[in-house]
């Protein structure tokens, strides 16, 4: 079986600098999101466990930065990991830990958006909801970019 890591090195290998035309793009950083989510929501999709909710407090400061710095160029950005994270916060009680009510809960985000964006945050690469957001938008014809020019291991 092919490991998230060898996946998205082969996706990488087979992407074309700036191929907009790609359903995965690879180097796009905030100002290119800006110009390219044609004033569409952008879901900011970053490192998480859903069945435990594992977010190191790093991580969440990494998914805040990156919907902040895209809100800077006036892109509707949405964290799912920082609004559930701050949810959670609010209700312990929420069932979102719960993967099938985490799917439940985030299919209207993922359904209103015109992109997905991956930033470079800490352990992008080997998390498994990050590759399920990918694999659901590639299959739903939403584009994805990804802030890494290039997929090493680590981090």
């Amino acid at each position: 079986m092919t490991s998230i890591m060898e996946s998205w090195a082969d996706l990488a290998r087979a992407a074309k600098p700036q191929d907009w035309s790609a359903p995965i793009v690879f180097g796009v950083g905030p100002v290119e999101m800006a110009q390219r989510s044609g004033g569409r929501i952008v879901y900011v999709t970053t490192p998480v466990r859903i069945d435990c909710w594992q977010v190191p407090e790093a991580v969440a400061l990494d998914a805040a930065r990156a919907a902040a710095e895209l809100a800077r160029f006036r892109v509707a950005a949405v964290s799912p990991v920082v609004l559930g994270a701050a949810m959670l916060e609010a209700d312990m009680h929420l069932s979102l830990r719960e993967p099938k009510h985490w799917a439940r809960w985030v299919a209207p985000i993922r359904n209103a958006a015109g992109a997905l964006w991956v930033p470079a945050s800490r352990g992008w690469r080997a998390c498994p909801q990050i590759w399920a957001d990918v694999q659901w938008a590639v299959s739903h014809g939403v584009p994805v970019m990804v802030e890494a020019q290039e997929v090493r291991h680590g981090g």
